[in-house]
């Protein structure tokens, strides 16, 4: 919001506003589309590049798509919807955009009690996840998701709690211990907690796992180059190589090396962080059928978001978080905009079996 005021005390003529509202609450996009009608009637040009279809279809007066670098295609005021936009995004229709979930019960598979963060130390979290369920977590900016998911993985010690996987206790302090029990977090800002970028995808692949391919000390290449290949051939990443630097991929195919990594060390919990956060259509519709097929082989997965629809369509379950703690648990046929608002700002007293499930 301060850049869009910095930009405007200058009196722009034309305004680029590169996926503007990636980091702001619903209150704030609301905002901040508004903001956008009114410098369109005081004749500012806007160029808006946005993966959030919603938003384009709301204020855009035309609509170009780009794919693989070149125009796919263009679309007048009345041609503006989400599905015309997805077939020029990704060159086909899209028949089932969303795997979506099934109504099931999953027995207990990894389980959090009484955690505290150092964000919220005075507050605590419990819930649990089934194998091969896929829990979603909503909740606003600054509930402590992420805080949340990188307690769990080690990257910020927890203040307190128990975790358990499989009924058996687990105790991890760092990222090396979660690794060791096979519990692995795909971060919200996959460039700088994700990825080394300026190594090759292949390094990126194998780094966790480096032991396996040096077994006498000494890095065979030719193993790491074998196992990168064929994980980016099962992950369908578009790359010239696996000797192509992480940086130079785009923001889906990013995605995918940081999945890949993982998944050639066999996971048993995998936590997403925002897993879609500035990737295009096609690619999301991409991570969303391999997270599908994750927790189909038995795989139990943690998705935090703060896009609505996808916790929508994607989650078995959804666990919503308010200040550092859960307020409830929505089971699937519960799961509606309403409910995941009402609980994202404190409110528990709703109806609904999941009105006291999940609350600290």
């Amino acid at each position: 919001m301060v850049e869009i005021a910095k930009a405007l005390s200058l009196n722009a003529r034309i305004l680029i506003m590169d996926e503007p509202t990636s980091s702001l609450t619903l209150t704030e996009t609301a905002r901040l589309l508004a903001v956008v009608k009114e410098l369109r009637e005081q004749g500012v040009g806007i160029i808006y590049i946005s993966h959030r279809l919603g938003e384009v279809q709301e204020i855009a007066d035309r609509a170009v798509v780009m794919r693989d670098g070149a125009n796919a295609g263009g679309l007048a005021r009345a041609e503006i919807n989400h599905d015309n936009m997805v077939k020029l995004m990704v060159g086909r229709d899209i028949e089932s955009f969303y795997q979506h979930p099934m109504v099931k019960t999953t027995p207990r598979y990894f389980e959090v009690e009484d955690l505290h963060t150092s964000r919220y130390p005075d507050k605590q979290v419990r819930f649990d996840v089934g194998k091969g369920e896929i829990l979603g977590i909503a909740g606003l900016v600054g509930a402590g998701r992420s805080e949340t998911a990188q307690a769990i993985f080690g990257v910020d010690r927890a203040l307190g709690g128990q975790m358990r996987l499989g009924n058996q206790p687990l105790r991890i302090r760092s990222p090396q211990d979660a690794i060791k029990h096979g519990v692995y977090l795909i971060p919200e800002d996959r460039r700088n907690a994700g990825l080394i970028t300026d190594m090759p995808i292949r390094e990126n692949v194998t780094l966790p796992g480096l032991d396996r391919y040096a077994p006498a000390g000494l890095i065979s290449f030719d193993r790491e180059r074998r196992n990168a290949k064929e994980m980016c051939g099962k992950l369908k990443v578009k790359a010239s190589s696996v000797e192509m630097k992480a940086a130079n991929l785009s923001g889906g195919n990013q995605q995918k090396v940081v999945l890949a990594k993982w998944l050639s060390l066999e996971p048993k919990l995998l936590i997403f962080d925002e897993p879609t956060r500035g990737i295009d259509v096609g690619s999301k519709a991409e991570i969303y059928e391999l997270m599908r097929k994750l927790a189909e082989s038995g795989i139990a997965i943690i998705m935090i978001s703060s896009d609505m629809e996808e916790v929508l369509n994607v989650s078995d379950r959804v666990a919503v978080m308010h200040e550092g703690t859960i307020t409830g648990v929505l089971e699937r046929d519960e799961c509606s905009e309403e409910n995941i608002m009402r609980l994202s700002v404190g409110n528990k007293d709703r109806a609904g079996k999941a009105a006291g499930a999940g609350q600290n």
